[in-house]
């Protein structure tokens, strides 16, 4: 079963024309960066059979949060495609508006293990929103699959 079919409460999935997307809630920037990780990997593999092997630092700048955010995204997901990882646990060790750094934890694709069922080509700006109101971080994210 697709993790996308058995979201976490905190995690909506969102259709678009040619896209599909995530909406994610956290209550620190830094947990929702972790949030939307595990919501886009949760698109293409199960993130909850990828056990604790080896972390993957991921250090992004960029000029705001949102782009902060894509870039965070783009990375781990070029991890999974070119260096053919599955993640199941993000945890940003430090987070501003325009950099941060992160640990993907995880381990190897193995196929016997881990189901693949889909692939992201971009992470994309189209309709992106990174922000907070009343004490609540909220993200939306489409990406082009």
């Amino acid at each position: 079963m697709a993790m996308k079919d058995r979201p976490a409460p905190w995690l909506e999935f969102l259709d678009h024309t040619a896209d599909v997307g995530i909406r994610v809630r956290a209550a620190s920037l830094g947990e929702l960066f972790e949030r939307a990780a595990w919501g886009m990997m949760s698109l293409v593999t199960d993130p909850a059979a990828a056990e604790a092997r080896d972390p993957e630092i991921v250090e992004v700048e960029a000029d705001d949060r949102g782009a902060l955010m894509v870039r965070w995204l783009s990375e781990v997901n070029r991890l999974h495609q070119v260096r053919h990882r599955v993640f199941g646990r993000f945890l940003v060790e430090r987070v501003c508006d325009t950099s941060m750094t992160g640990n993907c934890v995880g381990e190897s694709i193995d196929f016997s293990r881990h189901e693949v069922f889909g692939e992201i080509k971009a992470v994309t700006f189209h309709r992106l929103r990174v922000d907070c109101r009343e004490g609540v971080w909220t993200a939306e994210v489409l990406f082009d699959v």
